[in-house]
């Protein structure tokens, strides 16, 4: 009975001393499979990016832009308010032609208009505020930056083409000034800069230097019309531009 009590503690010691050695030749299983990229995939992979991440390429071809400007005429007047929308096509990588047009807005008198006097003489009413309202057309030239390392900044240089009119306050069929209409012509040059937030998505700044002139008709009280020509420098600050590009 102690013979075989030893052989069974005997035998029991030499299974304990051989399971470390087993464990260790044991092969090890982990879920997924190793990449060549020096990463694994399946359960072993790290955890996925999320949330919002700027595009690293962006649409080209076509771009559809909403143009909410604001203008101001240093020599010479300039409807303050310029709404519009404009149309660019690309010709070549980074060189793309534009046409614009656009709907001019302003209030104010003759003060506003940058006129020497009212013009109507003391007439009750005549030299109160009223609304101008005219357009703007546009066509020209600009380039945009690829830059390799933020894909989805584009610098723009642009220069192009404008000629519009727009016609001063009329109010219940009485003229608030001299000055009936103005028509005008610039050549209008600068920048700016789109952020794109999609492939196909963008919001911008521009800022242009507005050079040309302006051809005026004028009605004075009691006299014969009057046409009139002025340079026009002024400035088109565009705070808020939303490109679509298809």
């Amino acid at each position: 009975m102690t013979h075989r009590k030893l052989f069974v503690l005997w035998t029991l010691l030499c299974a304990l001393a051989l399971l470390p050695r087993a464990a260790e030749a044991a092969p090890v299983t982990v879920g997924g499979k190793a990449s060549t990229t020096g990463g694994t995939s399946g359960s072993a992979s790290g955890p996925k990016r999320s949330g919002f991440e700027l595009p690293e390429n962006i649409i080209g071809g076509n771009a559809i832009t909403a143009l909410l400007p604001v203008q101001v005429g240093f020599a010479g007047y300039l409807p303050r308010v310029r709404i519009g929308f404009q149309y660019e096509r690309q010709l070549y990588k980074a060189h793309w032609v534009y046409v614009q047009i656009a709907g001019l807005l302003d209030r104010g008198d003759w003060h506003t208009f940058r006129l020497p006097e009212c013009g109507l003489g003391a007439s009750m009413g005549s030299c109160n505020r009223g609304t101008v309202a005219g357009f703007d057309l546009g066509l020209g030239y600009s380039h945009k930056w690829f830059l390799k390392e933020h894909p989805y900044l584009v610098p723009i240089a642009r220069v192009g083409l404008n000629g519009g009119a727009w016609w001063y306050p009329y109010i219940t069929e009485s003229r608030q000034q001299a000055r009936e209409r103005t028509w005008s012509m610039s050549v209008r040059g600068g920048g700016g800069l789109r952020i794109f937030l999609l492939r196909n998505l963008a919001l911008g700044l521009d800022v242009n230097l507005v050079l040309g002139f302006t051809i005026s008709r004028d009605r004075p009280l009691a006299r014969p019309p009057e046409t009139n020509a002025n340079f026009l420098i002024g400035m088109e600050v565009l705070p808020l531009i939303v490109e679509h590009r298809f």
